[in-house]
């Protein structure tokens, strides 16, 4: 097992995560076999799918809290505080409490050898299990079928976000592998909750729900009825999904206001997507698209960004194993310029590798070594660019980039 000395949280770096992903549920059903399992009769919603579960988290999230429910809540991965990933009534887990558990998961559960993803999950039910939490809500991280969060015994509401492809190296190299990866958490009369999905998506969902006896619900995007918190059109269609997931409590003995639900839309934030970010007071938009369907919704988006016909500076870093080439298709247009960064601790694609693709020839790039020096050479132009510059492609370049706004004097 990996040794984690929370007051030191570089030891908890995105880059371990992603070097000790281990998918199963073996290991993690004996950990909290022997954790006593904590939270065993506690319902929980389960949140997959490969873009917009964090956006739906929090619909849900600031919903249930507004109308005053006791819910436990794990997500992945944090931005900017591992404490993020484990909050109860929208409170963040303590340092302390956190350093704490993971010594009692560390010190207890050695013999399973558990990755850092698993260590989290069963410090997350812990907790929730000490606070006496009435609901939870479990974000899945990559997966589904062998996803941690699957290890919980009682899951009788899956919320189903857009699913495409990401992740092939786990999940498998087609949509339809994918897909039944994330629709293998369906079980015997669950309540499905889904955005419209590619065909052959809904054909697998429809498929395992039949299996199981499960009943789908499919939701539409919302219309403009509602105010939504968070930024960007394609928020609607995730908010749906949210208000299917909080009709489907009633059929657990759970009622809500209306005021609730259009409160909780409202107030929801989720931050690093769509966000404004003022650094030196100087305007960038950040947000995590990290695969093609995140850059796609994105590039939707900046069809209403003032002055976007004239060109947008990109703050670009993308992980080495993402499809770039795809996602620069329907990111990049004529008069864009590309500012490459690395993405923090990660490998990731750079000039050299990019140079050797025939078909991203023609893209404006220049490298730089550090998210610093690439706003720094938007500072040294002539004019500040009129639309917005944008930094995207990775939610890790995204913290790096808000720590380094946060440290800057005015």
């Amino acid at each position: 097992m990996t040794n984690l000395n929370i007051a030191n949280f570089d030891l908890l770096s995105p880059k371990l995560e992603r070097e000790n992903i281990q998918l199963g549920l073996s290991r993690i059903k004996k950990a909290l076999e022997d954790l006593d399992d904590p939270c065993k009769n506690i319902p929980a919603i389960q949140i997959v799918g490969t873009n917009g579960k964090g956006s739906i988290t929090a619909f849900i999230e600031n919903i249930l809290y507004a109308d005053k429910k006791n819910i436990g809540v794990t997500t992945s991965p944090h931005l900017l505080d591992i404490c993020e990933r484990i909050r109860v009534n929208k409170e963040k887990i303590s340092k302390q409490e956190l350093e704490n558990l993971f010594k009692k998961v560390r010190n207890n559960l050695s013999t399973h050898k558990l990755s850092p993803f698993e260590q989290i999950i069963c410090c997350a039910l812990n907790f929730f299990d000490f606070k006496k939490v009435d609901l939870l809500i479990l974000e899945a991280g990559l997966g589904g079928r062998l996803d941690a969060t699957t290890a919980h015994p009682l899951r009788p509401i899956i919320a189903i976000g857009n699913i495409g492809l990401d992740h092939k190296e786990y999940l498998g190299d087609s949509i339809e592998k994918i897909a039944k990866e994330k629709a293998a958490v369906i079980e015997k009369n669950a309540f499905v909750v889904s955005c419209r999905q590619n065909i052959k998506v809904e054909e697998i969902i429809k498929t395992r729900a039949k299996e199981v006896g499960a009943k789908i619900i499919w939701k539409e995007p919302l219309s403009s009825n509602y105010e939504l918190g968070l930024k960007g059109n394609f928020q609607k269609q995730n908010a749906a999904v949210a208000i299917g997931v909080i009709e489907s409590l009633n059929n657990l003995g759970f009622s809500f206001k209306e005021c609730s639900i259009k409160e909780g839309l409202k107030n929801a934030k989720w931050s690093g997507r769509l966000e404004i970010i003022n650094c030196l007071n100087k305007k960038i938009l950040v947000d995590s698209a990290h695969n093609y369907s995140a850059a796609k919704a994105l590039s939707e988006e900046r069809k209403t960004w003032n002055n976007n016909q004239a060109g947008v500076y990109w703050i670009l870093g993308v992980q080495r194993y993402k499809d770039f080439s795809s996602m620069m298709k329907v990111l990049i247009k004529e008069n864009d310029h590309i500012l490459l960064v690395p993405v923090p601790n990660q490998a990731s694609w750079r000039l050299k590798d990019i140079s050797k693709i025939n078909e991203l020839n023609h893209l404006n790039i220049i490298e730089f070594e550090k998210v610093d020096l690439a706003f720094n050479y938007l500072l040294e132009l002539k004019k500040w660019p009129k639309c917005n510059p944008v930094l995207t492609g990775s939610i890790f370049l995204v913290a790096e980039f808000i720590k380094f706004a946060n440290n800057q004097k005015f």
